[in-house]
């Protein structure tokens, strides 16, 4: 693997096309192993609405003369006093396995240690050929099912929790 040091920066609501883009071509691989999400089919509007609602972080890298690209976006939300949800994992086609995602993985990690949180969470699809292991690698583990109605699969809840001396 290649490692890329991108940007990470706050999006903002002007960012939200790009980041759109990234979304929708990330979430495209997703599909074609079987695990069809909405965030396929992002629009500009819908990742504004995010970025508005919630805390949407872009990793940009140098893109040269033209300034920077956004290639990836993660998202968290406030779930409830103690915990941060990390969600919408995003890294562009183009750029995967260049280690941008384990980068807004660990950013997430540093806002909840840095808001004093006692742990951070997420859910994906419990049979993804890749996803449940890239979490587990970086200390998640399965604390409970999360079943979906709606899809033809289910996901599982990972939680990293972070000890006292660590925020």
């Amino acid at each position: 693997m290649t490692g890329i040091d991108p940007r990470i920066r706050p999006a903002t609501p002007d960012e939200a096309a790009a980041l759109a883009a990234v979304y929708r071509s990330a979430y495209r691989q997703n599909r074609g192993l079987g695990f069809p999400a909405k965030a396929e089919a992002a629009t500009a509007e819908e990742v504004a609405d995010w970025i508005r609602e919630h805390r949407v972080f872009a990793a940009k890298i140098d893109a040269g003369s033209i300034g920077e690209d956004i290639v990836g976006g993660v998202r968290t939300e406030v779930t409830d006093p103690d915990r941060l949800k990390l969600s919408r994992l995003a890294v562009h086609a183009d750029w995967k396995g260049k280690g941008i995602g384990s980068r807004l993985v660990s950013w997430a990690e540093s806002v909840a240690r840095v808001e004093d949180r006692e742990a951070i969470w997420l859910t994906t699809p419990e049979g993804h050929p890749f996803l449940p292991e890239f979490y587990r690698d970086r200390g998640y583990e399965e604390v409970e099912e999360y079943p979906l109605e709606y899809r033809d699969y289910d996901e599982i809840v990972l939680e990293k929790r972070f000890p006292e001396q660590q925020r």
